[in-house]
């Protein structure tokens, strides 16, 4: 297969040659922070029979490696324009600085302000791509707020589950767990959260699932990427006339894009796991909030309760600052290399990332993923690089690390929410061996 060309129609138009039987062009209507499209996403093809394409974000540390404040300042930004939309007063030098920072990729440590909201909202991330930037555009407001992120876990107890689908991806099944139904009631706002919106069509799935049960006034959905049709947003406003709410979409750009042709569906073989296993570092961290539920299998199981699968509010986001930031300082001092990768695991992105800021210089964080993508080694294309190991918990199912290049990292910390022993992903730890890191450090919480 050829290499994925670029070719700008115009100013706005931009053409994307992915592989040789599939390309996507987008125009830019709206980037209302001036940000150089080529700093936002680039392309890649699904191995997805449902959607061949991918907007891979450059900004949310989930296929492509970021600077930990990266996905923080990308969450501001986010949390400015909707601050924008709803009158709040914002300053234009922080988003000018912000938006720069993003633009150069400067490694600088930016301080974001914080925007009050005065009456009960609730924010919602969406599993497992935007967990890490719902939560960063949570922590940019302050106020009776309130944050959850949905889920592909599949969990038990006393959690009402709202269950929902997207249409589109490898995973459809999502569900958020509502513990206190406090979280739901009385709320002004509810802010939904992705990284990119197409159809639009998983946030409306959401809102008639809540609507049902919890019915709510307003909703604001939150992207980076606007892609709606001029058809696919009459849908919203029918939505809109159906349920009597307000639905606003605010996001960084909003544009068209249309697609022709497809993407082959082959089958990811695990990565290969060759001579014997390299040594890893087992750490245990402790957090304060930890959560018991019962899964399908009647086995108890603990998570962290400062991740946002079982709602939160701002509180429990300050004591989960301070606990990241001394447990950063702790694994600074332990630190063997100088070019480090932190890496989160699935839904498991805010609280690596964050811990990440605070463990010195050198460092790049991302994510495991259950998005099946095919890497090419051609100029422009998003994945060059694939690792494929089974999910520690659940052996059907593949995980994926994306763009880890031979010789680029001497050191790794792995962050999984419940421990995981080497042997249970060997050929995750092979591939970091063979592409040249030697110190491995698993850290884990419950």
């Amino acid at each position: 297969m050829k290499g994925m060309t670029i070719q700008a129609l115009s100013a706005k138009k931009i053409s994307y040659s992915i592989l040789d039987c599939l390309s996507v062009s987008i125009k830019a209507e709206e980037n209302p922070y001036s940000l150089p499209l080529g700093r936002i996403f680039s392309m890649a093809a699904r191995n997805n029979p449902k959607r061949s394409y991918l907007f891979v974000s450059k900004l949310i540390g989930k296929h492509i490696p970021v600077r930990p404040q990266v996905p923080l300042i990308t969450g501001f930004l986010l949390a400015s324009r909707l601050a924008e939309t709803l009158g709040l007063p914002v300053s234009k030098e922080k988003i000018n600085e912000a938006a720069n920072l993003l633009s150069m990729d400067l490694d600088y440590h930016f301080q974001s302000p914080s925007y009050n909201f005065s009456v009960k909202s609730l924010f919602i991330g969406f599993a497992e791509t935007a967990t890490a930037l719902g939560h960063s555009v949570f922590s940019s407001f302050t106020g009776d707020i309130r944050f959850l992120h949905t889920t592909r876990e599949n969990v038990e107890g006393a959690y009402d589950t709202i269950y929902f689908t997207e249409e589109h991806c490898h995973a459809p099944d999502q569900r958020c767990l509502i513990g206190n139904e406090s979280l739901m009631r009385d709320n002004e706002l509810v802010v939904l959260i992705d990284d990119e919106i197409t159809s639009g069509n998983t946030c409306l799935n959401i809102i008639k699932t809540i609507q049902k049960k919890y019915p709510q006034k307003r909703y604001a959905v939150l992207t980076i990427l606007d892609w709606r049709s001029e058809e696919a947003k009459e849908k919203y406003l029918q939505v809109e006339q159906e349920l009597g709410v307000t639905i606003e979409v605010v996001s960084l750009i909003r544009g068209f894009f249309g697609s022709e042709g497809d993407s082959p569906v082959l089958d990811e073989p695990l990565s290969a796991i060759i001579g014997r296993m390299p040594e890893v570092d087992m750490l245990y961290q402790n957090m304060l909030c930890d959560i018991n539920i019962s899964c399908q299998n009647d086995k108890s199981l603990t998570y962290l309760g400062f991740t946002g699968r079982f709602g939160m509010d701002g509180r429990d986001n300050g004591l989960l600052h301070t606990q990241a930031e001394e447990i950063g300082k702790k694994l600074s001092k332990i630190r063997k290399g100088k070019k480090t990768l932190c890496l989160g695991t699935g839904e498991f992105m805010y609280i690596p990332f964050l811990i990440s800021r605070f463990m010195g210089d050198g460092i790049m964080v991302q994510s495991t993923t259950r998005s099946p993508v095919h890497p090419r080694l051609t100029e422009d294309y998003a994945v060059k690089y694939s690792i494929t190991f089974k999910d520690p918990f659940r052996q059907d199912i593949k995980n994926f690390i994306y763009n880890i290049p031979p010789n680029c990292y001497d050191e790794v910390f792995v962050f999984w929410e419940r421990k995981v022993l080497p042997e249970q992903v060997a050929p995750l730890v092979q591939s970091f061996k063979q592409a040249g890191i030697k110190n491995i450090s698993f850290v884990s919480f419950c």
